[in-house]
């Protein structure tokens, strides 16, 4: 199955400063969600990572006008280049479980806790799952 989508958990949702940037007047249709993870804030970084884990990280399903072309920047944005081990960001699939208890299948930026860029980060964890909420109260 070819996948259309992308879920979006931290500064390219709705309102924050990097939807403005990437994504703003190129999204179709959002929709909220979950993904299954464990979310964190990269203090030094200012922006979220989420691993594989089981907890519920809310953010958007999102479709875009121009998927291909809007995906190439997010990859640039996200640091992550295809078939390379040392990116910040790694696309991966996941299942997005929608409000309506439907599940999507979706491309999403993954933390790359391996990554050199990363080693020396510093990440504090999420445990509510909403860094959008994070970010707004800290």
């Amino acid at each position: 199955m070819l996948i259309k989508k992308i879920f979006v958990y931290g500064s390219l949702r709705s309102d924050m400063f990097n939807y403005k940037i990437h994504l703003d007047g190129k999204v179709s249709s959002s929709k909220k969600g979950y993904i299954k993870g464990e979310l964190s804030h990269i203090e030094n970084k200012g922006y979220p990572a989420v691993v594989k884990g089981d907890n519920k990280i809310l953010g958007e399903l999102m479709e875009l006008y121009d998927f291909e072309a809007t995906l190439a920047e997010l990859d640039e944005m996200e640091n992550y280049i295809p078939n390379k081990d040392n990116n910040e960001y790694n696309r991966c699939e996941v299942e997005v479980t929608l409000l309506d208890g439907s599940v999507e299948k979706a491309y999403y930026y993954e933390y790359n806790k391996n990554s050199e860029v990363n080693k020396n980060d510093l990440l504090l964890p999420i445990k509510e799952g909403d860094w959008k909420e994070f970010i707004i109260n800290k």
